[in-house]
């Protein structure tokens, strides 16, 4: 069997961790005379069309993101390509980001760095606490999970929405309808958008669902910025519709240096940084070496997208 890999993401002791797992497959990362491949490894930016033309005996693609916005499904399935993602790769940083971004505006933070700054010992009042609170996570996949396993250590009630029900650790809650999402909407004090962009998600979060939320409440988005309708977010944050956003997540991207949103007192703005992390590379890798072992010894991909 033959994989071609993204040089520019796998390479050095990476790369080596995974060709040392699998003496039996050849892994070619030069695309000249590698067009016989049965398999690719790759970021986004490599997977479009013409590219993946080339390679007439694909079968199977793994790609490097969870997200996968930018890649065109019904290629994959008119051509009867598996697709995989890194779903678990990017769950257990991007959980603890969303405290940060709480607690960012629950415990004052950014009044308290002024304050630094100008040396002024200052009493800020603290008027929110995660513990005792209803936290609304619209997403119930493995970022979704991880949140809400933490969220129980500040005990927390968890609600989810998704499309389908199951049953998922440490949630109380899940809903799977509109009447579902409404309840979400109305009750919870933090919501955090953690669902892949679709047709169906583009927007999916607009005026009126701001205008059932809670004055109080917190939204969090690290999932994709077309998710949340923005002009409608900006009126909602301006209004004090809601209390605050933390956005990991713009549409568009990069957000432009004079875009309103950088000035609103109530948001708070990271540059899709959520997913950083010191041991990223290694679950990236490890996660690949699981779907490459599953994918030879015919295994379920819990990762499959198509």
């Amino acid at each position: 069997m033959k994989i071609f890999f993204d040089k520019e993401a796998i390479k050095g002791k990476y790369e080596k961790m995974m060709t040392d797992q699998f003496h039996h497959i050849d892994f070619v990362s030069d695309i000249q005379g590698n067009t016989d491949a049965e398999a690719i490894i790759s970021m986004p930016g490599f997977l479009k069309p013409e590219n993946l033309d080339l390679f007439k005996q694909l079968k199977w693609v793994h790609l490097l993101t969870a997200g996968y916005d930018q890649i065109n499904l019904e290629y994959y399935l008119n051509r009867n390509i598996v697709l995989t993602n890194a779903k678990d790769v990017f769950s257990i940083q991007i959980a603890e980001d969303i405290f940060s971004k709480i607690l960012y505006f629950d415990r004052n933070i950014k009044k308290h760095i002024h304050h630094m700054s100008n040396g002024l010992w200052q009493y800020e009042k603290v008027q929110f606490d995660i513990a005792h609170s209803t936290v609304g996570i619209i997403g119930c996949g493995s970022i979704g999970f991880e949140i809400a396993k933490r969220m129980k250590a500040f005990d927390a009630h968890i609600i989810g929405y998704k499309r389908s029900f199951e049953a998922v650790p440490y949630f109380d809650e899940i809903y799977t309808d509109q009447i579902g999402l409404t309840k979400l909407y109305e009750e919870s004090d933090y919501i955090v958008v953690s669902l892949p962009l679709t047709k169906e998600t583009y927007h999916m979060i607009d005026e009126r669902a701001f205008s059932l939320m809670k004055e109080n409440a917190v939204i969090i988005n690290v999932a994709r910025g077309d998710i949340i309708d923005q002009e409608a977010l900006i009126k909602a944050l301006k209004n004090k519709q809601i209390r605050a956003a933390g956005l990991d997540v713009m549409s568009p991207e990069p957000l432009p240096s004079d875009h309103e949103l950088w000035h609103l007192e109530n948001v708070l703005i990271t540059p899709h940084n959520a997913s950083s992390s010191p041991y990223f590379n290694q679950r990236l890798i490890r996660q690949a070496i699981e779907t490459i072992k599953s994918y030879i010894s015919n295994q379920e991909l819990d990762n499959r997208i198509v």
